[in-house]
């Protein structure tokens, strides 16, 4: 701690007072609050060697690029007037970075375990940041952003079903497909993969979730931007609508969906169609992700959202007729199904 406390010292020339290790989620990052001596503050994102230069999703992005995604994406995002963190210091060549300090107020804070009419007037203001940002991010597309060199395409979007797969439910149960089950389920998510793919496009936050959205001057603010990339347009309002961290009614959560597709000028039941492949494909994804973080960075604090995730994949199935089959399959190996 007082290496890094001396390395912002020397970055910013001032005295830190105190350095408040702030509590983490998935991410390699680790966050610090640093506390200078007349009382400003400024949130340090401190990485570990060799990580911080690369996504820390997997992406089909294969090239190689001077600055680090976050900072590369932040300037893009910054150009386009969208509200993010400041960058204050770069220190990438010692692993950190002086970040604005956008305080403690996550969106998460205002909507858990709300009033529905709480939650609805913060989420319409969610959705409201996300179509600015569709639409700015739409306007000045810039290959020089990591962002647009990297996509979901078929390949990434299969690996993640397998993903599901692996720790979802073979690491999770001890469980595995048999022959026919395993060629169903390939069939399947092949086909949702597919038809995914041929989604409209556009730049794709990737985690535009609760806990990624900072309330600061009466304004929502993003984080977490460095994994994005381009990706179907209603990705990010799945994030958001389908968290892991908050569980939306789902008459407001159609009512959401309805009131992003008014405002996109979007079919409304397409949209709700579209909104539900994600829905399935996402958030499998994300319970396998949950098994993968406890058993590979020995994390189990996201352990307790596999049963929502499950739940608003079967939600998502009971809309989707031609799914039932695919449904009826995972159900022998999903316990909150069965």
């Amino acid at each position: 701690m007082n290496e890094l406390k001396n390395k912002v010292q020397t970055l910013l020339g001032r005295e830190v007072s105190n350095l408040e290790k702030l509590h983490g989620d998935a991410s390699y990052r680790t966050y610090y609050r640093a506390t200078m001596d007349d009382g400003s503050t400024y949130i340090v994102m401190q990485m570990p060697e060799g990580k911080h230069s690369v996504s820390e999703e997997i992406t089909n992005f294969n090239g190689t690029h001077e600055e680090l995604a976050f900072i590369n994406v932040h300037k893009f995002l910054a150009r386009c007037e969208l509200p993010v963190p400041a960058i204050v210091k770069d220190g990438s060549s010692d692993n950190i970075l002086i970040l604005e300090d956008l305080g403690n107020v996550l969106m998460w804070n205002l909507v858990n375990d709300k009033p529905v009419e709480v939650q609805k007037e913060w989420y319409t203001r969610a959705i409201d940041l996300l179509i600015t940002m569709q639409e700015r991010t739409d306007q000045q597309s810039d290959d020089s952003c990591v962002a647009f060199k990297r996509s979901f395409d078929e390949t990434l979007l299969n690996w993640e079903f397998d993903h599901f797969l692996e720790y979802g439910i073979k690491a999770r149960s001890g469980k595995t497909l048999n022959e026919e089950d395993r060629a169903t389920f390939d069939g399947f998510t092949r086909t949702i993969s597919t038809k995914i793919r041929h989604f409209p496009y556009g730049f794709t936050h990737r985690d535009f979730q609760s806990r990624n959205l900072l309330l600061k001057d009466d304004r929502l603010h993003m984080i977490d931007f460095q994994d994005a990339l381009m990706g179907p347009q209603v990705y990010d309002l799945v994030s958001l609508l389908r968290d892991s961290y908050v569980a939306l009614p789902s008459e407001l959560v159609q009512e959401l969906v309805k009131y992003y597709a008014e405002k996109r000028d979007l079919d409304e039941k397409k949209t709700l169609k579209k909104f539900d492949l994600v829905t399935v494909q996402r958030k499998l994804k994300d319970a396998g992700r949950f098994v993968f973080i406890d058993h590979v960075k020995n994390n189990p604090k996201f352990l307790p959202n596999i049963p929502a995730s499950l739940g608003y994949v079967r939600q998502a199935f009971s809309r989707l007729d031609d799914c039932k089959d695919f449904y009826e399959i995972l159900k022998k190996y999903v316990p909150e199904w069965q």
